[in-house]
């Protein structure tokens, strides 16, 4: 944020003179300063750790958990019939711990790194609004899909008999991830944090590989044994 105070000062008839002082702090030092730049970006670099980690972990453990369940059926063979709901709720609490370091992460970082793109009360508003749209559309996902969809329950022997296009399916290919994203950014964009910019794009980019490269192969092995009246599946948030 730059402040221009404007001094006018007329100590002789027909002489004014204009002093203009430009007042440059927070996160704007970055662009202007090469020595707060320095140490603005290895503040940034080392608070993004813990949060990355956590992203990165999270899409891990969901993807590797569903492997092993499917080729070794070993939490069904500890915990029941029951064990897709279990690990549901694991992975919710995956998701919450994801959630909760990213969290301290962006209040760790404030005040420094900010980047104040608008007033604080149109951040707030609209931040609240993209986090609450977010929240909303992944449990339209839920409800579209059932807790065996959304959680990885094809791993455990629960096919679909066929794709999911109704819904929040009708927009977005991968509304759960989106919905999650878009959360994301809300709540980075509330409190106009540098770290909840990047962490987002972060997200947005680990979702997309996991999708791509991840999810969708295993998908693909999985529905290619049933018969062609069935098909891939949705995945979890």
């Amino acid at each position: 944020m730059i402040h221009v105070q404007v001094h006018l000062y007329t100590p002789i008839p027909n002489l004014i003179t204009w002093r203009i002082r430009v007042m440059i702090w927070g996160s704007c030092t970055v662009f202007f300063s090469p020595v707060p730049q320095q140490r603005t970006m290895s503040a940034l670099a080392a608070v993004l750790v813990a949060p990355l980690a956590a992203i990165v972990l999270h899409v891990a453990n969901y993807n590797a958990t569903a492997q092993i369940e499917h080729k070794t059926r070993c939490f069904t063979k500890i915990l029941g019939a029951n064990a897709v709901y279990y690990y549901a709720v694991y992975l919710v609490l995956s998701a919450a711990v994801r959630d909760a370091v990213i969290h301290s992460a962006i209040e760790a970082s404030l005040p420094e790194l900010q980047w104040i793109v608008l007033p604080v009360e149109i951040a707030t508003i609209v931040g609240y609004g993209l986090f609450v749209v977010g929240i909303l559309l992944n449990l339209w996902t839920l409800h579209a899909l059932g807790i065996k969809g959304m959680y990885n329950g094809d791993s455990f022997g629960f096919l679909m008999d066929a794709p999911v296009t109704s819904g929040p399916y009708t927009i977005f290919s991968d509304p759960q991830y989106v919905g999650t994203t878009l959360a994301m950014f809300g709540a980075a964009l509330r409190q106009q944090s540098i770290v909840g910019y990047a962490l987002t794009l972060a997200m947005g980019i680990v979702f997309w590989i996991s999708v791509k490269f991840i999810e969708g192969p295993h998908l693909q092995r999985l529905y290619s044994k049933k018969p062609s009246s069935s098909s891939k599946s949705a995945k979890r948030q």
